[in-house]
């Protein structure tokens, strides 16, 4: 058998919110190292805070997704502001049950069952796939923007539990 191998990374859309709070920051500490040059000592030590809060907002700002399909299994990645990096969820593909365009007639039979919802969409508006996956405990129902080659890799291993748009077909690339 071979090793199928794909990956995609999804930068993830910040809150306008989030954006405003991070300028803000930077503009204070800013302002708060300019008046520290102008001999005011007591300003460093708010620049120095603010340095500080500005460390442990960015990873709540700067979020990446990689979706990594390697021999049968489709795992996510979470990659906080582009230096940690956090093995968020692994899926063998036996033990998921359907992918399909979000809002689709396939996920009907789901609608009304309790399942853990996860997002690892970029909140840009672009079409996303739901993964239904059955973990150790619980479903999931997963949120995802997959492409065109990581469904197609999919649907060779699992043609059964891929639905894609447009109904395409897909075989080996």
């Amino acid at each position: 058998m071979s090793e199928s191998y794909v990956e995609l990374l999804i930068k993830r859309k910040p809150p306008i919110g989030a954006v405003i709070a991070k300028a803000l920051i930077i503009g204070i500490i800013g302002a708060s190292v300019l008046l520290t040059l102008l001999g005011n000592m007591i300003t460093f030590f708010v620049a120095a805070a603010f340095c500080g809060i500005y460390y442990l907002f960015r990873g709540k700002v700067d979020l990446e997704y990689e979706y990594l399909f390697v021999g049968g299994e489709l795992s996510v990645d979470k990659i906080i502001a582009k230096d940690k990096r956090k093995a968020v969820i692994n899926m063998p593909i036996e033990k998921i049950d359907m992918v399909a365009p979000t809002g689709s007639e396939h996920l009907q039979e789901y609608k009304n069952k309790e399942l853990k919802k996860l997002d690892f969409t970029s909140k840009t508006g672009k079409p996303s796939y739901t993964v239904i996956f059955n973990g150790k405990e619980i479903q999931y129902l997963i949120l995802m923007e997959l492409n065109q080659e990581i469904l197609s890799m999919m649907y060779n291993v699992a043609p059964r539990k891929i639905f894609m748009e447009n109904a395409k077909i897909c075989r080996n690339l």
